[in-house]
């Protein structure tokens, strides 16, 4: 709407509004004398909670997802009682046959999990009562919608370092699934390494899924950046990782090397791989990119996480006759 249209119309607006209140005034419609304006009082979780589920069954996305936003404001600010009475309802929700209603009542239980109680001492005050929900949350992770799948483990995630014992067999279990190698499988791995990455079934589990026969060149960059840029490094992991670096694909390859300093491997590891590293530079035959990205980690790579290279921004790969044509566009 132009701006002189938008003016015209509030006019319009406004001169009907005034004509409706001089018509009430003769018509004795409007009697006695006019209250002050109150604050309106805001609605309740379940009320918006319903908002959201109406906007979704309707079809209406955009105004949807408006409505999650202003569901989770309000939980992160709702009494902690309140948050416990419209629990049930969410996780009705979660269960419902609409994929967006169950995408939103998921995205709400994420905003139940980052509440914080209202003098701010106590980040995830609500995680106890989703604990008990744990099994039914994770049961999402082999819904038919994989969006809902990757929200389902950005939820299960959301549970922490201390999380239950419940949460991380799932998300193993889904590393092992036919279809696992996917942004959902790679964001599984994202939520393991920050909740469990010194337990040895989770070191085994994301080893298996990086040197799976099916994995692409999209999914293995995606998981060892969520590896490498993880709080806590674990040294198979890594160590796993920097095996790759045998790989024909340039994409994975440089992703591996521009990583290497965030990673924490064995001493032995170490030296192998800055000669390897040595080797790639020298050598006038690899890629262009691959080779640009050993010559810039070579200088500053000293096996310590705490003294990060600079950052740096290289152009992409090269087309390798080795790349196929999905994994030759494949980004960084």
């Amino acid at each position: 709407m132009s701006r002189p249209l938008l003016w015209s119309f509030n006019v319009s607006k406004q001169s009907l509004s005034k004509a409706l209140f001089l018509i009430g005034l003769s018509s004795g419609l409007l009697c006695g004398t006019l209250s002050p304006a109150r604050a309106q009082t805001p609605p309740s979780l379940t009320a918006l909670l319903k908002d959201c589920t109406d906007k979704a069954n309707a079809g209406d996305n955009t105004a949807a997802f408006n409505a999650v936003l202003k569901l989770a404001e309000a939980l992160g600010k709702a009494p902690l009682p309140e948050v416990k009475e419209v629990l049930p309802s969410i996780l009705q929700a979660v269960d419902d046959k609409n994929p967006t209603v169950r995408t939103l009542a998921l995205s709400s239980i994420v905003a139940i999990q980052s509440r914080s109680n209202p003098d701010h001492t106590l980040r995830g005050d609500a995680q106890p009562l989703l604990e008990p929900e744990i099994p039914r949350i994770a049961s999402h992770l082999t819904d038919d919608d994989t969006h809902i799948r990757s929200t389902t483990a950005t939820v299960l995630g959301g549970f922490g370092n201390k999380s239950p014992d419940t949460v991380v067999p799932p998300l193993l279990a889904y590393l092992k699934r036919d279809d696992a190698v996917s942004s959902v499988g790679s964001g599984v791995v994202f939520e393991l390494v920050r909740i469990a990455p010194q337990r040895p079934a989770v070191a085994a589990d994301i080893i298996a899924f990086l040197d799976r026969p099916n994995q692409t060149p999209e999914c293995l960059t995606s998981s060892i950046n969520a590896i490498a840029h993880a709080q806590i490094q674990n040294e198979e992991i890594d160590t796993d990782i920097v095996h790759h670096l045998n790989t024909g694909n340039p994409t994975v390859r440089v992703a591996i090397i521009r990583d290497l300093p965030e990673l924490e491997l064995p001493e032995e590891v170490f030296t192998t791989t800055r000669a390897r590293l040595r080797q790639i530079a020298s050598n006038e035959q690899e890629d262009t990119s691959v080779r640009a990205v050993a010559k810039t980690i070579l200088p500053c790579w000293v096996n310590d996480r705490h003294k990060p290279c600079p950052t740096f921004i290289l152009p992409p790969p090269a087309p390798s006759s080795t790349s196929g044509p999905g994994e030759q566009n494949a980004a960084l």
